[in-house]
């Protein structure tokens, strides 16, 4: 009986996990230059004084294990009235993508709603989409 409860919790254990084949994959399916779009729901603010646009624009550019996001913000952007280059590492995991600031320092953990060859979708939060394109 004990033989048969160890090889139960071992399959389910093994099953839950994303292979190295399956991140591998992801890793490869990320590599290059993404086209960004945050959006939220205006909703989620109120009525805050001076913002007029719920978007903002930009880019991610992975090559290998570093990411260098680029964020279009400008006057009126719920996101940023600045334009903001971020470099940091980056991981996938399970559903998620990570962004690693350094060891000391997590950064932000986007899930990831959908994933295909020229589109992601992400989700930060509740209320914070993130689309990328190629």
């Amino acid at each position: 009986m004990r033989q048969i409860i160890v090889v139960f919790i071992s399959v389910f254990i093994f099953s839950c996990g994303t292979s190295s084949t399956e991140g591998e994959k992801m890793t490869n399916n990320l590599e290059g230059d993404w086209t960004a779009k945050w959006s939220t729901d205006p909703t989620s603010f109120g009525e805050i004084e001076g913002i007029s646009d719920y978007s903002m624009n930009g880019k991610f550019i992975f090559t290998g294990q570093k990411l260098n996001i680029k964020a279009y913000g400008f006057e009126g952007c719920v996101f940023s009235t600045d334009t903001l280059d971020h470099n940091l590492m980056w991981s996938v995991s399970n559903d998620s993508l990570e962004l690693i600031n350094d060891d000391k320092t997590p950064g932000m953990v986007y899930q990831i709603k959908s994933m295909s060859d020229d589109k992601i979708e992400l989700q930060l939060l509740d209320d914070i989409m993130l689309t990328l394109t190629k």
